[in-house]
């Protein structure tokens, strides 16, 4: 089954989640590691001091292409999935 494990980036739990669901033979989607030497989006690869951004950068920042590929990575994984799993 393709679970589409769905997260925070300060979950505590979420990388325990996703191994003990891969063990069970699962495909799991991974957002902290999504493709092969990708270590996930962030918006400090846009800029280190996105922290201190107003809306109109946030909005701005979303065209972004690195943005728009970490979307994509997501979304495509999202719809690709037989289950979501929401880790609170």
């Amino acid at each position: 089954m393709k679970i589409y494990v769905a997260s925070s980036w300060r979950n505590q739990y979420q990388p325990e989640i996703v191994e003990q669901l891969r063990t069970r033979g699962h495909q799991v989607y991974d957002f902290r590691h999504p493709a092969e030497n990708n270590d996930g989006f962030r918006w400090t690869d846009i800029d280190p001091d996105w922290g201190t951004w107003n809306a109109s950068q946030f909005k701005k920042a979303l065209l972004h292409p690195v943005a728009n590929q970490g979307f994509r990575l997501d979304m495509d994984a999202l719809d690709a999935a037989d289950a979501v799993v929401l880790v609170l």
